[in-house]
């Protein structure tokens, strides 16, 4: 027997059919990641699992004592609680078994019991009410978007976790990397219909586009049969008889089916009102810059020059910097020490997560350019609701007020009033949460073929990857060290790093004490000429990058070329010593 099982369900709100004689089921030790677009009814299938919202007909089954616990999208709001304060809530009946598993919990997310809600960030609070979902043990985990507002290493932290829970997970994401992880079976919602996909989330994308192709050979025959029968319904004469009453009726089905058939409905042509002409090549300029708010250093002594046309990534824990390094570069916040400088023509478009530019008492046409009928893209004029149409919001929807609106809702509208204005720099702070899969897919599309300049803060890996050239990573004491090309390879860099000091923890764990300290100064030595390789690259690959660089005679260019490639070959060689040196560790171990 299934853990829980839907049958001919149906629901639905005024105009938007959530559930359509769909069926769901749920096995042990699953984890289930629902796809679907915004608004498409996730969030309420998931209140429909954990019984807080009603079908208006079907049946659901849950196998006997079933336990569900249920995360929402939105952060938590008790904020003048501890932490043991507000999980302690979930309980009734406070006894000694009770306060152990709070305890527990809080031990396992690393958090401080007495710390006030109101102390800590999105991401803690994030992890906090991941906490408060735990504590009753539940039989399935209902999370819906459980990566918003973490950093990277509390995404990954978060999917050991589910990977090793004894329970079955169900999950809202559009965290690509988060899904393939993890997941071992796709649900996808989409008009209604539930439609199961075995296995990760690569077969997924390919079956769904195979699915899409299918419905559209289809869609296109059933297209050309009602055109046929139409015809022939007008000739008149013939329909009249009793022989052809059959036909006719068959007819009044192939329209009923045509009116009721829903299309897959997709962004196309989606412009940005960037202006692509710019003087000079640097955009932002930062010269040992500081800032520390309350004794707390945030940037410490950080150089950087962005040219037009870089895309940058700024990725760090949450709280080390990059809210307040964004705020720099639009000009809230201004440097304590160091030079900062900024174009004289910069237009920045800024995407705040917080969505502040967004009146959520206002409807959606009334948030759009004051809800005026024309607008203005690249100097041509559009009708504001065809430009709406654009961003899926259909002409019966944009008297909605923005609060009513998904959190999906909400990002495509705010990207639909930031497209709109004039720009040259794209300032993006979290722009994919709760953003659906093929919106993020548009999304960086649109940013890799946009000219100007690109500063993106997110924690989506995948998104990361596919959008930036350059990343700033926020180490925490004010530490910011930048890396150039994909972010891959900077994972890859990390991974071996760190294997490397893993490698050296586990010899000088293994080796007798009498090599011991003779092997571990070896290695030490050899890490740290490895280490001021890497730096002496970094600076010469620094230089390279300045835009005045190539602007010098080539006399002047090739000895800092043919510096850096003999950089280059001397850390490969250093590699294969340190390499070497295991070998040789391993070999002694065995003998």
């Amino acid at each position: 027997m299934n853990l829980i099982s839907i049958k001919d369900a149906y629901l639905s709100f005024s105009n938007l059919e959530i559930l359509k004689n769909a069926s769901f089921y749920i096995n042990k030790n699953e984890r289930i990641c629902l796809t679907g677009k915004n608004g498409a009814g996730k969030s309420t299938l998931l209140k429909v699992i954990n019984k807080t919202q009603d079908l208006d007909k079907g049946v659901i089954a849950y196998r006997k004592n079933i336990k569900t616990s249920y995360l929402e999208q939105e952060n938590l709001n008790h904020l003048n609680l501890s932490i043991f304060e507000f999980i302690k809530k979930k309980f009734n009946k406070i006894n000694t078994n009770n306060i152990i598993k709070i305890e527990k919990i809080i031990d396992l997310l690393k958090l401080n019991k007495n710390t006030l809600l109101s102390e800590v960030s999105g991401g803690f609070l994030r992890k906090i009410a991941l906490g408060a979902t735990l504590v009753n043990e539940p039989d399935i985990l209902l999370l819906d978007e459980p990566t918003n507002h973490l950093d990277i290493n509390t995404i990954k932290w978060l999917e050991h976790f589910l990977i090793t829970f004894s329970g079955s997970v169900v999950f809202i994401s559009h965290d690509r990397w988060f899904i393939e992880n993890i997941c071992t079976r796709i649900i996808d919602l989409d008009r209604g219909k539930l439609i199961s996909f075995p296995g990760d989330y690569k077969k997924f994308v390919k079956l769904k586009y195979k699915n899409n192709y299918i419905e559209k050979v289809q869609k296109k025959l059933f297209d050309q049969k009602l055109e046929k029968e139409e015809i022939w319904i007008k000739k008149g004469i013939k329909a009249r008889t009793t022989r052809n009453e059959g036909r006719v009726k068959n007819l009044e089905i192939l329209r009923k089916e045509n009116e009721n058939y829903k299309k897959v409905e997709k962004f196309n042509s989606i412009q940005i009102n960037e202006i692509k002409e710019y003087s000079g090549k640097i955009a932002f300029k930062l010269k040992n810059i500081n800032f520390s708010i309350q004794n707390k250093v945030i940037i410490q002594n950080f150089s950087s020059i962005i040219q037009y046309g870089d895309k940058i990534g700024l990725i760090g824990n949450n709280g080390s910097g990059k809210s307040t390094m964004i705020k720099i570069l639009t000009g809230e916040n201004k440097v304590q020490t160091g030079d900062f400088y900024s174009g004289k023509k910069l237009k920045i478009a800024y995407f705040d997560q917080n969505r502040s530019i967004l009146d959520y008492k206002k409807s959606i046409l009334d948030n759009i350019n004051e809800g005026k009928d024309k607008i203005l893209i690249n100097g041509k004029e559009q009708h504001l609701i065809g430009y709406l149409k654009k961003f899926l919001f259909k002409p019966y929807e944009l008297t909605r007020l923005v609060k009513t609106l998904s959190g999906g809702e909400c990002n495509r509208l705010l990207l639909a009033k930031l497209f709109l204005k004039e720009n040259n720099v794209l300032i993006l702070d979290e722009p994919t949460n709760d953003l659906d899969l093929e919106t993020l897919k548009l999304l960086e599309k649109i940013i890799i073929q946009y000219s100007g300049t690109v500063l993106i803060v997110s924690h989506d890996r995948h998104f990361i990857q596919n959008t930036v050239n350059k990343c700033w990573l926020f180490k925490g004491n004010g530490v910011i060290t930048t890396h150039i090309g994909a972010y891959q390879k900077l994972v890859e860099k990390e991974i071996k790093k760190n294997k490397n000091k893993k490698n050296v923890c586990t010899l000088n764990k293994k080796l007798n004490l009498s090599n011991k300290n003779q092997l571990k100064k070896e290695i030490e030595k050899t890490l740290k000429e490895i280490e001021q390789i890497e730096k002496n690259i970094n600076i010469l690959q620094n230089q390279i990058n300045k835009p005045e660089f190539f602007k010098k005679n080539i006399v002047n260019q090739i000895p800092i070329l043919k510096k850096l490639n003999l950089e280059e070959k001397k850390l490969e060689k250093k590699l294969i010593s340190w390499e070497n040196l295991e070998k040789n560790i391993q070999n002694s171990l065995k003998n």
